[in-house]
């Protein structure tokens, strides 16, 4: 049987190998840390309303692409309008998400009979207004959307400096500008 030696003279501690934080020590850590967290703050703030804002012009070119692309498949109009609870909306308001549908009859509204392709939800804190006041977007069999050629334009609680908008053509190119030609800003409360 093997004895261990038990030796307790390397238990002993020294106050020169003890380190740590003085209460003085830590609380100006922690008021650095703080400044700069409040600093910082606004940043990551803009960083989030951008991405919110990015997320959602993607997901509306996305729908328009969609469209255009149904349109030609099934050779016959699709609609994109605004949603107001599973019909179009009278207001050209499209911040409360919106609904594409094949257009059996070209009335450009909803029937019981039409078929409903695409249903997209409402996005908080953000506001989409089409220029024109422009209710409804048709992309005909040949994926052109003429007559419904305009800009959709997207604005959150920055305000006009950070507006940007999706700009339609009659030919059914859907772009992205920050600006409006002239290099104004968008202009968002309508």
């Amino acid at each position: 049987m093997t004895t261990i030696k038990y030796d307790d003279s390397s238990l002993r501690f020294s106050s020169l190998n003890c380190h740590g934080f003085t209460l003085i020590e830590l609380v100006i850590v922690l008021a650095i840390f703080s400044i700069l967290f409040h600093l910082a703050a606004p940043t990551f703030q803009n960083i989030g309303a951008n991405s919110r804002m990015t997320t959602q012009i993607n997901t509306m070119v996305a729908s328009f692409n969609y469209a255009k692309s149904e349109a030609v498949k099934r050779h016959h109009n699709v609609v994109i309008c605004p949603n107001d609870d599973g019909s179009c909306a009278r207001q050209p308001h499209w911040h409360n998400g919106w609904l594409m549908f094949i257009d059996e009859n070209f009335d450009r509204e909803i029937d019981q009979d039409e078929e409903i392709i695409y249903v997209e939800a409402a996005k908080e804190n953000i506001e989409i207004i089409s220029s024109r006041y422009r209710r409804r977007v048709v992309f005909r069999n040949q994926g052109t959307s003429a007559g419904s050629n305009g800009s959709y334009i997207f604005c959150d609680q920055r305000g006009n400096s950070k507006a940007r908008a999706i700009v339609l053509s009659n030919t059914g190119r859907a772009r992205i500008a920050n600006k409006q030609l002239d290099g104004k800003d968008w202009r968002c409360n309508r």
